[in-house]
């Protein structure tokens, strides 16, 4: 009798026992499964904040482009007076969003035009980047953010060469506009504009700083588009990058993941 009541008590906890495991392997897997959920979200939100920005960032650099050639075209074939220059500068500047000035610029880095100061400043602008890169390199060129000489604050240059008038155009970009798209969420993610070798032109938020990490990694990559984890200080980034294949540049955006969702995906 005795031996019948042990028996049902050792069965009786080995039941407990399985039934105990059996509900920490559930809890578990919808754990898991839970996380995995997260960061498959956060993944997509990620790669379409980065296709977003990617698309408006061509958007705006495309209406610069034409501006450029109307602007080209316009001095080339009507040889106005500076004072007309100058009026259409101003006029075509007004009608690109977010664009501050425009600019015009001998092959010597003479300040020929600016569509907002009749006449122009007497400054030499060779020694800038964004014009050397726009007398040495064919296209549209996206420069790292500058410090204006005449105005004093920030902007990012777009600038290109137009052979037919021997002039280099520049529009003083407004880094605000260029960040823009790259507020794509209220908390825990940002996104950063850089040039073609990873200088940068714009990020958010502003006070952000980029991990110079994550700029090799996407330089480093042979393809035009991507996504990867970046782990710092017990801290895991999905990053989603997009190098443009129309003009030089590379969008990033980061997202944070949750320190659960950042283990089970490790």
């Amino acid at each position: 009798m005795l031996g019948g009541v042990g028996t049902c008590r050792v069965v009786e906890t080995r039941m407990r026992t399985i039934a105990a495991l059996t509900i920490a392997i559930s809890v578990w897997s919808a754990s898991g499964a839970s996380a995995l959920a997260d960061y498959n979200a956060s993944e997509a939100e990620t790669n379409r904040a980065a296709d977003t920005a990617l698309r408006q960032t061509e958007t705006l650099i495309t209406g610069i482009a034409f501006a450029f050639d109307y602007l080209a075209t316009f001095v080339g074939e009507a040889g106005p007076p500076p004072a007309i220059i100058q009026a259409e500068l101003q006029a075509t500047t007004k009608r690109l969003d977010g664009v501050r000035s425009l600019l015009m610029i001998a092959q010597d880095g003479t300040l020929l035009h600016d569509a907002f100061a009749y006449p122009a400043p007497q400054v030499n602008l060779s020694n800038r980047e964004y014009v050397i890169a726009a007398m040495t390199t064919p296209g549209v060129q996206i420069g790292e953010a500058v410090i204006g000489r005449t105005s004093g604050f920030p902007f990012a240059p777009i600038s290109m060469r137009k052979p037919s008038i021997n002039t280099v155009m520049t529009a003083i970009t407004d880094l605000r506009k260029l960040r823009e798209p790259l507020d794509w969420c209220m908390d825990a993610c940002g996104g950063a504009l850089l040039t073609r070798d990873g200088k940068l032109v714009a990020i958010s938020p502003p006070e952000a700083r980029l991990d110079d990490k994550i700029v090799q990694e996407i330089i480093g990559r042979e393809e035009t588009s991507g996504t990867f984890l970046h782990a710092r200080e017990q801290i895991s980034f999905i990053v989603s990058f997009r190098k443009s294949e129309r003009f030089p540049f590379i969008i990033l955006a980061s997202k944070a993941l949750a320190p659960t969702v950042s283990i089970a995906t490790e």
